[in-house]
């Protein structure tokens, strides 16, 4: 009976659309601060800051391991079946991993800085040493959230990470732009540190009174093995997505110009107001489809899935159509005109997010439903095609280049994982 309550309509579309207006907000805040951002900086120092914290997002990769995936799922699955001990276990392991692993990134970070990347730029070399600041919250927040997400709390798992450190870094660079005060790249990241660490303790407050409360006098069950083989995909899967993403940044740096990586980062703002929607919903609807799976209820499911696809379908074509018709105007109106030639790009990605979310959540589905190993496959060969594709284009297309490479990269990942959850769990993930 309590499951079937679980996967209540009506419970799904409270999570859902509490979600989307969370994510909503938290995407307003993230693109104005984006706006003020470019204004503040100016086109090359928006473009080191955007290295810098480009940066910071590909050394969180090893920080996780993908664990945020595998902690959902499965403390919904043990939260199900009232397995607490199995929670508390699963909770402390994965805080484990993340002190270890930041522990060794940050070495690796201070050995590598006197054998290479001191001689950088000053500002860009300043600039990462503050984000570095951030990486262990990140991992932490992560680990958090998704204990909240997977005990069905969706809410509290974005307010703070989402909605209030986004709000909170949009009110500190908005004191800058009335008052005038001159903003530099370390100095954003300052902002960005201290936005995060706020975010932080309030999310712990949720954490603690919601999960850590349940579970405090227990004593932990730990299952290593089969966590272990569970998380390897999911960390393969999360690794080669940030990479395959952020690789496009530096090849630009490298072969464009810090310039180029700032109109790039523009163009990928305003291109990911498109999947905004989806984005909300796969987090609301991701331990509802966890528990329909296992309860091997598979109409369920397939409700899910096309009512959020369709959903978020209905949110993205107008987007999709404000930036097409207007885009060259807006992009001049909000962050000037040095940031124009961010339009085709934009256009380029936004058309790549439309047919993204034309195919719904497919590798939310994919993930909690155990075929995480399917989706390697395809990242991986995504990922190739990218490491071949990206240097050429972006050496004649410049950001044309990246955008065009990020956008059919993505078609043609969704398209493939759309054609094997129909063979394989008979599930329409599409609009259609």
């Amino acid at each position: 009976m309590r499951i079937k309550n679980l996967l209540n309509s009506r419970h799904i579309r409270a999570s859902a659309f509490g979600s989307l207006s969370i994510k909503f907000l938290a995407t307003f805040f993230a693109f104005l601060s984006g706006i003020l951002l470019a204004r503040l900086l100016g086109l090359e120092g928006f473009g080191f800051y955007t290295l810098a914290f480009s940066t910071v997002i590909l050394l969180s990769v090893p920080l996780s391991l993908g664990l945020p995936n595998l902690i959902t799922r499965y403390v919904s699955k043990y939260e199900s079946s009232g397995n607490y001990p199995a929670i508390k276990g699963l909770l402390i392991r994965t805080k484990q991993i993340v002190y270890g692993s930041s522990s060794g990134i940050l070495i690796i970070a201070l050995i590598s800085y006197y054998f290479w990347w001191k001689n950088l730029n000053p500002i860009l070399v300043q600039t990462i040493w503050y984000g570095l600041v951030l990486l262990p919250f990140i991992g932490l927040q992560s680990i958090r959230a998704a204990a909240l997400r997977g005990m069905r709390f969706i809410i509290l798992a974005q307010l703070p990470d989402s909605l209030l450190k986004n709000f909170l870094l949009c009110f500190g660079l908005g004191v800058f732009y009335i008052f005038n005060f001159k903003l530099t790249p370390p100095l954003a990241m300052q902002i960005h540190i201290l936005a995060t660490l706020i975010a932080y303790i309030v999310g712990y407050v949720f954490y603690r009174k919601e999960i850590v409360k349940k579970i405090r006098n227990l004593k932990p069950i730990f299952k290593n093995k089969e966590w272990l083989k569970q998380t390897m995909p999911f960390s393969i899967n999360s690794g080669i997505q940030v990479i395959k993403n952020k690789l496009l940044v530096y090849v630009l740096a490298i072969f464009g110009s810090v310039e180029a990586v700032a109109l790039f980062d523009i163009a990928i703002r305003g291109a990911s107001l498109v999947a905004f929607a989806l984005d909300a919903l796969n987090t609301g609807i991701a331990p509802y489809i966890s528990a329909a799976f296992e309860k091997n209820n598979l109409n369920s499911l397939q409700r899910i899935a096309t009512k959020s696809s369709r959903l978020t379908f209905i949110f993205a074509l107008p987007v999709v159509l404000i930036f097409i018709l207007g885009g060259e105007k807006l992009l001049v109106f909000l962050f000037g005109e040095a940031y124009q030639n961010s339009y085709i790009p934009l256009v380029i990605m936004c058309l790549g997010q439309l047919i993204n979310v034309a195919t719904g959540s497919v590798g939310l589905v994919l993930n909690m439903t155990g075929h995480q190993a399917y989706i390697t496959k395809v990242i991986g060969f995504n990922a190739l095609l990218n490491i071949l594709l990206c240097i050429p284009l972006v050496f004649y297309f410049d950001v044309i280049g990246a955008a065009l490479i990020y956008s059919s990269l993505l078609i043609i990942q969704n398209v493939v994982l759309v054609l094997y959850t129909k063979k394989n769990l008979n599930i329409d993930t599409t609009i259609l």
